[in-house]
């Protein structure tokens, strides 16, 4: 027996009672070429809207196939302003809505549109008609066989923009994969456009000074088309950017931050690329750590506690900057990002001048670690307004002033000289990798302005404090996998996100069923930010600490 037609369920249903709808899942229907499938009927009509799948053939350009990551984020572009001109009241609660997330500055595989071979899949939220909880089936038909068939074949023509989209993808993955053999770990683009219109925006700051490597920095990468692409390298080791307040040095380390991801083009970061495994780090008063390694940066403590396997429900500013650099390292990061204004400042730096106004010393700041964690393949960016001690140890010092670079690193060195400032070095010990033995039943995560929240956790995890989450779509499926935490147990934190990294480059389904169209790509360095924060999550030491 074949599945119902969507046509002939809603036939069947017509003024019956909203929980009729449930007759709908499963049943499929072609319409010119676009297949829909109900995949999700939802219970009421106030309820989270249901989901349909949609298939069709990719029909434009064969070329643009080779690229389906740019393509699908092109596509889901076009049929989110698709469904909006479509989307209207019909009856109560989300009755007449077809939608999908709006998606954000970044070009990244999303839930909501996919290419698989030639196929386009979109997954779209539909609110099933109705008024007086009765099914509305005129209206159903007219939205699932007419607008929904429409709004998808408008978004796959014409091809306005489909090249430059394509190629702004291929621009920043071109530059990214040199930066490693020209041992770099960021490269920001002459002429970029770093500021943002205002804090909690994505767009350019209109006016906003265009940046222009110093010469001394400036490097040449090749772009897809074997064009010259200039701009200021980044090299691998310890980097301080410096200047005076707004003056734009949070700005450079947040624009490198955001790297990480590829940029839509308009965005004005389409020539700023940074390796993907690259972590911004901050301090978290307060958070939840379970058997870090911290020692190479927290020791002799007070009461005498082992910082080998550093556990708390309440870290200090210090103890939460360190455990999240190890977390990060643990996870595969090379590069660690960290800005004065928002780090813990004494695991940034110590004047040693003022070492002997005490005798206990129980942090050893980043600065006497530098050289050894370059030796361990971590590169550090630190932003700081001046401190000797930070750029006696730099190996490269950018002063930003009114938003354009200057090298600095034969200045800041000769001050260190002058002023006598010499940094002792010490050693810097990787992580030893952790096994999870414990996670807490969560009972119906959820999130809340960002912040993942449940039950059987004591306090919320604040997912916002991440830097390298782009978009809403990033935030829920965090909050897909938090739901199932459990598949950690008994699993080594770092290989179990990377493997979940995995699953999301070959389709979303991999993390378990139909996803629905609110997900977004993460990286396993999100993931173990995540499963680290989460209250309960217990993880003893893989190996005895060395």
């Amino acid at each position: 027996m074949g599945l119902a037609r969507v046509s002939d369920v809603l036939r069947r249903i017509r003024g019956r009672g909203f929980k009729a709808y449930k007759e709908l899942r499963g049943a499929e229907e072609v319409v010119d070429g676009v297949k829909l499938r109900v995949v999700r009927v939802q219970g009421d009509p106030f309820a989270p809207p249901s989901v349909v799948r949609v298939e069709t053939q990719w029909r434009g350009p064969r070329g643009a196939l080779e690229y389906p990551v740019p393509l699908a984020d092109w596509i889901a572009r076009r049929l989110y302003a698709s469904l909006r001109r479509r989307s209207r009241k019909l009856g109560e609660g989300h009755s007449g809505l077809l939608a999908i997330p709006r998606p954000g500055p970044v070009i990244i595989r999303r839930s909501s549109v996919e290419v698989k071979g030639a196929r386009v899949v979109a997954r779209v939220w539909v609110g099933l008609p109705s008024r007086g909880r009765r099914v509305l089936a005129d209206r159903a038909e007219e939205l699932l066989l007419e607008a929904l068939p429409e709004a998808v074949r408008e978004a796959l023509t014409p091809l306005d923009g489909l090249e430059e989209h394509v190629y702004a993808w291929r621009l920043q993955e071109a530059l990214r994969s040199q930066l490693k053999a020209r041992g770099l770990v960021s490269f920001i683009g002459d002429g970029s456009i770093l500021p943002r219109r205002c804090g909690g925006c994505e767009d350019p700051l209109p006016g906003a000074v265009p940046f222009e490597s110093p010469p001394s920095l400036r490097v040449s990468l090749e772009g897809p088309r074997g064009e010259e692409v200039t701009g200021m390298g980044i090299p691998r080791g310890f980097t301080v950017i410096a200047g005076s307040a707004f003056h734009g040095k949070s700005t450079l380390l947040e624009a490198i931050a955001a790297g990480v991801w590829n940029h839509v083009p308009g965005d004005g970061r389409e020539r700023v690329v940074t390796i993907r495994n690259a972590m911004y780090v901050r301090a978290e008063d307060g958070r939840f750590v379970s058997c870090v390694d911290v020692s190479p940066m927290i020791h002799d403590l007070p009461s005498g506690g082992d910082t080998r396997c550093f556990t708390t429900t309440d870290a200090s500013g210090a103890t939460s900057t360190a455990a999240s650099i190890q977390e990060a390292v643990e996870a595969g990061a090379e590069l660690v990002l960290l800005d004065e204004d928002t780090a813990a400042s004494n695991i940034l730096y110590m004047d040693e001048r003022a070492r002997p106004i005490t005798e206990a010393h129980t942090v050893t700041p980043i600065s006497m670690l530098a050289r050894s964690l370059a030796e361990n393949g971590v590169s550090v960016v630190v932003v700081s307004s001046g401190s000797l001690p930070l750029l006696a140890v730099a190996d490269t010092v950018v002063v930003m002033e009114a938003y354009k670079p200057r090298d600095a690193t034969e200045v800041a060195r000769r001050l260190a000289e002058e002023h006598g400032v010499r940094i002792p070095q010490e050693e810097y010990r990787r992580p030893t990798p952790r096994v999870i033995v414990d996670v807490p039943r969560l009972v119906k995560p959820k999130l809340r302005g960002g912040r993942l929240e449940d039950r059987a956790l004591p306090a919320p995890v604040d997912l916002r404090l991440n830097m390298h989450l782009a978009e809403e779509s990033q935030f829920n499926t965090l909050l897909r996998i938090a739901a199932e935490v459990e598949r950690f147990k008994g699993k080594p934190v770092a290989l179990e996100a990377a493997r979940v990294e995995e699953l999301i480059e070959k389709g979303f389904e991999n993390l378990g069923g139909e996803p629905g169209p609110a997900l977004g790509e993460v990286r396993a360095l999100d993931v173990a930010f995540l499963v680290n924060r989460i209250p309960g999550v217990k993880a003893r030491l893989s190996r005895p600490a060395s």
